[in-house]
């Protein structure tokens, strides 16, 4: 359960040089994000056919692409958010994806849908920072940000393109897990 936004502190800071770990954390591999690892396609309800019970069974040799370039945004160099915001405690994945040079972020379900106090938690980062993001309320894509990204993902929707590289163009689709490229 995420705890209550007022207890969360809006921004949080990096400490300079400390680099997280994904630890036992398998949820991009589990099959909440879409994917090909040497041929094996992984998505909603098939895990990575590499993912054994103590985590990756070949990570010293994965792949490049997708795997080590894979970086979720609670991972992420510098991330902002909390140590509870860890994708396998909070159920949902937090996905880096580059917009105009910047970073936007992307709650992906991950066992549970974004609850009110992680999405109060995400607008109070949003307007803090600028920083835009978006999540899917019962199938439809939602979100928080400038006018101009509000604008750009409204048009996309409704031309029916990926909102941001990455994302499938269906709303509620699975998101594909990819390098972030900036």
């Amino acid at each position: 359960m995420t705890p209550e936004p007022s207890v969360i502190p809006i921004l949080t800071a990096a400490v300079p040089g400390a680099r997280r770990s994904c630890g036992s954390c398998t949820a991009c591999c589990d099959g909440w994000l879409t994917g090909n690892v040497r041929g094996h396609e992984f998505g909603p309800g098939t895990p990575c056919h590499f993912r054994g019970l103590g985590g990756c069974t070949i990570y010293d040799d994965r792949p490049a692409d997708p795997c080590r370039g894979f970086v979720c945004g609670w991972l992420h160099n510098g991330s902002p958010f909390p140590d509870s915001f860890r994708p396998d405690r909070l159920g949902v994945i937090i996905m880096a994806k580059p917009w105009h040079g910047k970073i936007a972020y992307v709650l992906v379900p991950a066992g549970r849908a974004p609850d009110a106090a992680l999405l109060e938690w995400m607008r109070r980062y949003s307007a803090a920072t600028g920083t835009p993001f978006l999540f899917d309320v019962e199938g439809r894509p939602r979100g928080y940000g400038s006018p101009e990204f509000q604008k750009e993902i409204l048009g996309k929707a409704t031309r029916g393109e990926p909102l941001l590289p990455g994302l499938n163009p269906r709303p509620g689709g699975p998101c594909k897990l990819s390098p972030m490229e900036i």
